[in-house]
């Protein structure tokens, strides 16, 4: 470093002497090599310029500031002077302009500087005097409108004497005024030029060209060379190009802007008006030729501008770049040749975009009127036109857009794919047509990545990443082949073990051609999977798909039996669940796991068809599921694995009950066995978190990782090194037991008769629904054990209550407190002795006793009649009441009060009911309207109470 370390990097506080890193702004305290946090080097050659760099430009933005500062003063004051009435700015007494400059020219002159006239493209700018307001138009644009609206009265007067006056003169005289009128105005605009008049002189050309086309029109009514017997497609071709090298000629002899763009414009119709009246293939055709020539010439014009650019810039000495203002013929060349090659650009895209949409709709047109053999020498032309638009497309892409990924590249994909499709779509039937476009888009993925001469790298990238899209896209015909496919087990789910059904009965089958469909896209996406680099998960996502889809759809596709069908989905789903668990990378077998998911909903559908086949499939996907459960690589699928063996081993239990014909309130409780098992084993495999956590580190650095192979996870599971790995199946069996409990408690509370039965339904069976919550409540009761599932105790403590409160109802028991009270008597000795120590909430302590005799009673007291009940319920939750305020515990503090305002409210509410009938109608709202102005004159206060008892209550245990 060659300066004082005070004097480096001026940083963010250059006013304090503080100096920073350049890169993350850490404050220097003392002179080093290296920043301390970043390792930037600060030392060296490149290091002291990037220093005096920023000390440029601190004091720059020092400037900067001042200078906006001083700028929005004089601002105010020329606010402030021209708000006043009757005064001038001061900039207009004393003569100055806006840039604080003297109005007078280089000799002193008034008037006669920079600031009064300049020359701007062929006008003078009007002087800007301060004080005086500028017009809403340039003086070019005024000239502009001019010489347009001048030439626009030449040329119609042109066309008036050309078609009205003709009569008026002999064949030799309208020669002669034609040709001579037109050579002179052509001629003119070289004066015109050469005296500056640039503008006029493009006005006159244009004028020039209008009466060339009139000269065309006067040949051919006179007959002039036999003209007239041409016809009026082929005639008016061979004018437009006439005139279009006339113009490409006369801009070479002269330097306009517009005879070469119009020549370019006129260029594009010679080749489209000849085939105008030929077939489609023909015009078709004549676009692309057409195409091809705006593309080549877009090419050479835009190699050209980019010449220029470098001579322009390598001529410019630096620091002149941005002040020297671009006059000249060097600027002014540039300038036409950039309008040149937007001319051929506009050109291009129309005339490529009405070729290639002219080719799709002569091969679309094919396509719905069928192709025979014969067909095929029209077809395979088509699709070269539609092959060299999209090449010539790719190439402009890939050149002239610097590579950019645009829509160019996109239609240009399209047309090649359906021009590699089109000579082939003759030979084939019709059904197999989207084979020939899959084909040809995996074609066209395949030869850009191939990479292919003369195409960016990033074209070439579009171009195989959208040809597989439009090869997958083959697939979107047959969704509905699909869709039905896929939903016709599920349609048959009314009618379980009635027998199975075919599939061509209700439902088309599958074609044959979207299997060969879907086997391409399989074999094309593993392949790229294996030499793509960005996209290798998503490539084997694509191949996972389609091949699941394909083999999904074999059955149908060549009529196999039910039987066939259902062996089908078994062996794909046990072949997903292994590949899942030896997936060695965590989205993978996420990805597994949600195919295989989908594959075994499938065949559990399908199975319902037939008993035998229901529980033959419900054991082979339980084996297949729970086989992977200890064997998986990752922590997540060893869970989900369990818990879907476990859901599976529930359908089963439930299958074998309907098997004896039993109805489903009576089959539920095979189904909560189940979950009993589910949540005890997930009980016995969980294990604290402080003695997983070796063996988590472990597994985290072999199978998540990647490390751990096959061979190791069954050597952990022989040897007896198991155990980590049984207890990640903890969670699945806990949550499939819950799932099945939900599905165990509706089953029991349906009415359904059993299956293949034909009874009606019946209604719900309360001591059936009760026996089901006691069940329940025990197993939540059992989980509770559990040191991390001790909140289940409450979901535990309500179930059983309403397993006793339903079989009270369902025994017709009046006098519930004889049961309810014995049982609340021993749950609050319970709570009193767990709640001796202080740190237990009331709720645990002492909620579920007096919820089970307060609720009962306050349900009982509602649905009856009589007074004993009410008086001895308000009696005791008075007592409640009084009890948890003194010993400060909200369970029987609100339990207690709710109780009683409930009691409150059942005794008052036959007075309510006779004081409402009893007054006047207008009586409620007043009361109403007097409690709300009360209220809200109080509305402070009340919040404050209210926030009181609040706290109060939050205080309590």
């Amino acid at each position: 470093m060659d300066m004082p370390f005070n004097s480096m990097h001026p940083g963010s506080s250059l006013s304090r002497g503080e100096v920073r890193c350049p890169d993350c702004d850490l404050l220097l305290t003392e002179r080093r090599d290296r920043c301390p946090r970043c390792a930037l080097p600060l030392e060296g050659p490149a290091a002291a310029e990037l220093w005096r760099l920023d000390r440029a430009l601190a004091e720059v933005r020092a400037r900067q500031a001042g200078l906006l500062a001083r700028r929005g003063e004089l601002l105010g004051i020329l606010r402030e002077e021209r708000d006043r009435p009757g005064r001038t700015s001061a900039g207009a007494r004393s003569g100055t302009g806006p840039d604080g400059e003297s109005g007078a020219g280089p000799e002193g002159e008034p008037g006669t500087g920079t600031g009064s006239q300049e020359r701007a493209g062929g006008g003078l700018r009007e002087p800007e005097t301060p004080g005086v307001s500028r017009g809403d138009i340039s003086p070019k644009a005024v000239q502009n409108l001019l010489l347009s609206l001048g030439g626009l009265l030449l040329v119609v007067a042109a066309i008036v004497f050309t078609v009205v006056s003709w009569g008026n003169l002999g064949i030799g005289g309208r020669a002669a005024v034609l040709a001579g009128f037109t050579a002179v105005t052509l001629a003119v605009p070289k004066v015109l030029v050469a005296r500056g008049l640039n503008a006029t002189a493009e006005t006159v050309a244009m004028l020039g060209v209008a009466l060339l086309f009139l000269d065309g029109y006067a040949a051919r009514r006179t007959g002039l060379a036999g003209a007239d017997a041409l016809a009026g497609n082929d005639y008016t071709a061979g004018v437009f190009a006439v005139v279009a090298l006339i113009l490409a000629g006369y801009s070479r002899m002269l330097p306009l802007r517009l005879p070469l763009p119009t020549a370019i414009v006129l260029a594009q119709f010679p080749l489209p008006l000849l085939a105008a009246d030929r077939t489609a293939t023909w015009f078709t055709a004549a676009l692309t030729v057409t195409a091809v020539a705006d593309a080549l010439l877009l090419l050479l014009v835009a190699a050209r501008n980019r010449s220029a650019e470098v001579r322009e810039d390598a001529g410019t000495p630096d620091g002149e770049a941005a002040d020297a203002e671009p006059t000249g013929t060097a600027s002014e060349l540039t300038g036409a040749a950039r309008g040149v090659r937007g001319t051929v650009a506009v050109a291009f895209g129309i005339v490529w975009v009405l070729g290639v949409g002219c080719g799709f709709l002569d091969s679309a047109l094919g396509l719905m009127t069928g192709f025979s053999p014969a067909d095929w020498p029209g077809s395979s032309v088509k699709g070269a036109l539609l092959a060299v638009l999209a090449l010539t497309g790719m190439a402009v892409a890939s050149r002239d857009a610097a590579g950019r990924f645009t829509a160019l590249t996109v239609a240009s994909t399209f047309a090649l794919v359906a021009g590699l499709a089109a000579p082939w779509l003759p030979l084939v039937r019709p059904a197999w047509s989207a084979v020939v476009y899959t084909v040809a888009g995996l074609a066209v993925a395949a030869a850009a990545a191939l990479r292919l001469p003369g195409l960016g790298g990033r074209t070439r990238s579009a171009m195989a990443v959208i040809g597989g899209v439009l090869a997958a896209l083959t697939v979107v015909p047959f969704n509905y082949d699909i869709t039905h496919t896929l939903a016709e087990p599920f349609a048959h789910l009314d009618g379980i073990w009635s027998g199975a059904r075919g599939h061509a009965e209700e439902w088309p089958s599958a074609p044959t051609s979207l299997l060969v469909v879907l086997a391409l896209l399989t074999a094309a996406s593993a392949a790229a999977a294996r030499i793509a680099q960005g996209h290798r998960e998503l490539l084997g996502v694509a191949a996972l798909s389609s091949g699941t889809l394909a083999v999904i759809l074999v059955p149908e596709a060549f009529g196999w039996s039910h039987p066939a069908d259902l062996s089908v989905l078994l062996t794909l789903a046990a072949v997903l669940v292994a590949g899942a668990a030896a997936a060695r990378r965590r989205r993978w077998a996420g990805v597994l796991v949600c195919a295989t998911g989908t594959v075994t909903v499938l065949a559990v559908a399908t199975a319902l068809a037939e008993r035998t086949a229901t529980h033959a499939a419900l054991a082979v996907l339980a084996l297949a599921w729970g086989g992977a459960a200890p064997v998986a690589g990752t922590r997540d699928l060893r869970s989900v694995a369990a818990g879907v063996a476990a859901l599976l081993v529930g359908g089963e239990a439930l299958a074998i009950g309907a098997s004896l014909g039993l109805p489903p309130r009576q089959a539920a409780f095979a189904v909560l066995a189940v979950a009993c098992l589910a949540a005890t084993a997930a009980a016995g495999l969980w294990r604290p978190r402080a003695a997983d956590a070796a063996a988590d580190a472990r597994q985290s650095q072999a199978a998540d990782a990647a490390a751990s192979t096959w061979r190791s996870r069954m050597t952990d599971v022989m040897t007896g090194a198991w155990r980590s790995r049984a207890a990640d199946a903890a969670a699945g069996l806990e949550a499939a037991g819950y799932v099945l409990a939900a599905c165990g408690l509706a089953l029991a509370a349906s009415g359904a008769p059993p299956v293949g039965s034909g009874l009606p339904s019946g209604g719900p069976d309360l001591p059936t629904i009760s026996l089901a919550c006691a069940v329940v409540g025990l197993m939540l009761t059992g989980t509770a054990l559990r040191p991390d599932r001790r909140q289940a105790a409450y979901a535990g403590t309500g179930f059983l209550l309403l397993a006793a409160w339903t079989r009270l109802f369902a025994s017709d028991i009046t006098v519930i407190e004889a049961y309810t009270v014995p049982f609340s008597l021993v749950l609050l000795g319970f709570g009193w002795w767990t709640a001796r120590a202080g740190t237990t909430s009331s709720w645990t302590a002492y909620g579920p006793a007096l919820a089970s005799s307060l609720l009962p009673s306050a349900i009982a007291m509602v649905t009856g009649s009589g007074w004993v009940r009410p008086l001895l319920l308000g009696t005791v939750s008075l007592a409640v009441l009084l009890i948890g305020t003194r010993l400060r515990l909200q369970a029987p503090a609100v339990l207690g009060g709710l109780t009683l305002a409930a009691v409150a409210l059942h005794e008052l509410a036959p007075w309510i009911a006779q004081i409402v009938v009893a007054v006047p109608r207008w009586a409620p709202m007043a009361l109403g309207g007097l409690l709300l102005v009360v209220v809200g004159a109080t509305y402070e206060a009340r919040l404050r109470e209210i926030r009181r008892l609040r706290e109060t209550i939050g205080r309590m245990r």
